[in-house]
């Protein structure tokens, strides 16, 4: 009998922990997240990490993987000499920015929404937008402050510092790369790697890396096996 109850047990607990375990991402319905799950999936989710950047000439700091030094545009660090206000770095000393696979689906459901409400009716171009084929991995760096826009005049020494990193594979350089203004306060950098050699769960985990100016260097790894929905890998 003690046996039965034991082995009842732990069939019982296996079963509760994978109940806790299950993730917004798979219970619910998109539409039906919260603000905050919204908020989750695009800072801190398989899909989404965070990194602080120091900068001003100050010491980069890690958060999650990150190193490097201050910024320097053209070498030399100059934009980090750079005068106070508008895009100088003299007032600015710190950043946090999200590294996010942009278009993989469960961030476009996120983007989708958090434009149509909780609960609301996703427009037929929400629902085109969601069903769009991405033919790159695209991933991108968001939140980045205005000065950064410089690095549009360093595309190539950007894409040359930039790569896909898989476990045992070789590494992926993306072939290109484009910058976008978000208002006035910050600037969303994304990269396109090709598709030709896919990644697959036997690659474990794969690592974004990049460097963004003449220092500061964004490390960041993600593991493929979260990055599932339904036994699917959603990148």
């Amino acid at each position: 009998m003690q046996r039965k109850l034991i082995g009842a047990l732990g069939v019982w607990l296996l079963a509760f922990g994978a109940v806790v375990a299950a993730d917004f991402w798979e219970d619910k319905e998109f539409t039906s997240w919260s603000d905050r799950e919204v908020q989750k999936m695009m800072t801190d989710s398989p899909w989404a990490k965070q990194v602080n950047i120091i900068m001003g000439g100050l010491q980069a700091e890690e958060s999650s993987q990150f190193t490097g030094g201050g910024f320097g545009v053209g070498g030399g660090g100059g934009a980090a000499r750079g005068g106070r206000g508008g895009d100088g770095f003299g007032g600015i000393r710190r950043a946090r920015v999200n590294v996010v696979w942009i278009n993989a689906l469960p961030v476009r459901q996120a983007m989708v929404r958090g434009l149509v409400g909780r609960g609301g009716a996703v427009p037929p171009e929400g629902q085109q937008f969601l069903s769009e084929q991405d033919p790159f991995y695209t991933i991108a760096i968001l939140g980045l402050p205005p000065a950064f826009q410089a690095l549009g005049q360093m595309t190539n020494q950007v894409l040359a510092e930039t790569m896909l990193k898989p476990d045992d594979g070789d590494p992926i350089p993306p072939i290109d790369i484009g910058f976008m203004r978000e208002g006035d306060q910050s600037i969303r950098v994304m990269f396109m790697f090709p598709r030709d050699n896919p990644l697959t769960l036997d690659d474990r985990e794969v690592e974004f890396i990049t460097k963004l100016g003449s220092e500061i260097e964004i490390k960041r790894k993600f593991r493929l096996r979260d990055m599932q929905v339904d036994g699917r890998l959603l990148l």
